[in-house]
């Protein structure tokens, strides 16, 4: 899986930050209105597409739909369809330790019946402090088809580095299903996401909870290349050949205030 992370490239921080609509948020898009899910301009923040472009990008009842374009490719880098959330033209968000992005997500039940693959996720793309893209950490869930327990989980995505601080690998960490979540794949439903910007000695890591929950503590890992900030946020689906459809809702984030440790 380290292709994931092939084709980073800097963009321009130079555009006006956006106004989020609660206390403390950059941004915060609840899809009520179809400019949340509207394309970047150059004086408007918006999607930009990241490897591949889904079928549809919409909104739907006050939710992101995204529709998978089922005839693109199925495999390799461009297997994954998504785009990522920007500031006006293009610009990062660079928000630092102590910041959140959190958002929900939905779960269908007809993945456990359908004999389909499922995957989806959002990838923070992490910085260093010269702006620098330093890491894709991920938090993806798959349905029971698509992981290769057999059973539907989260997973995350994390680079490894020996004790000099180098670069030395990447992995997925199967985090499965953990009781306390009290998550049932059969009964489907909404649930609520975040990750945590925290502040380490040799730069930051991620902290993702699941419904309020701690599930991963990323300590130890993305620190071959220290992280300071969030630059940008993709959401990426994996296309599997099916007529595949995700729903996103509450997509927000937070700079410190609200957005205190915890």
């Amino acid at each position: 899986m380290s292709g994931l992370a092939a084709g980073a490239m800097m963009l321009s921080s130079s555009a006006t930050a956006v106004q989020g609509k609660t206390p403390n948020a950059v941004f915060d898009l609840d899809f009520s209105d179809s400019a949340d899910a509207a394309d970047n301009t150059s004086t408007s923040a918006g999607w930009v597409v990241d490897r591949r472009a889904p079928e549809s990008w919409t909104t739907d009842a006050g939710r992101l739909r995204i529709d998978i374009d089922e005839s693109a490719e199925t495999s390799g880098f461009y297997a994954y369809q998504g785009k990522k959330y920007q500031d006006a033209d293009g610009a990062y968000w660079n928000a630092g330790a102590g910041s959140r992005l959190s958002y929900r997500f939905y779960i269908d039940p007809a993945w456990e019946t359908d004999s389909e693959a499922h995957e989806s996720g959002v990838w923070p793309v992490l910085g260093d402090a010269n702006g620098n893209i330093s890491a894709y950490p991920i938090l993806a869930y798959q349905d029971g088809d698509a992981s290769d327990t057999g059973e539907a989980r989260f997973r995350t995505y994390v680079y490894e580095s020996d004790e000099d601080g180098n670069f030395v690998g990447d992995e997925w960490i199967d985090l499965g299903l953990p009781k306390k979540l009290g998550i049932d794949p059969e009964a489907g439903g909404w649930v609520t996401v975040e990750a945590q910007l925290q502040s380490l000695n040799d730069g930051a890591a991620l902290k993702w909870r699941i419904d309020n929950r701690l599930v991963f503590d990323e300590r130890g890992y993305n620190v071959f290349s220290p992280s300071t900030q969030f630059l940008e946020f993709i959401i990426n689906s994996v296309n599997f050949g099916n007529d595949a459809t995700y729903y996103y809702d509450d997509f927000t984030l937070s700079t410190p205030g609200n957005a205190r440790n915890k």
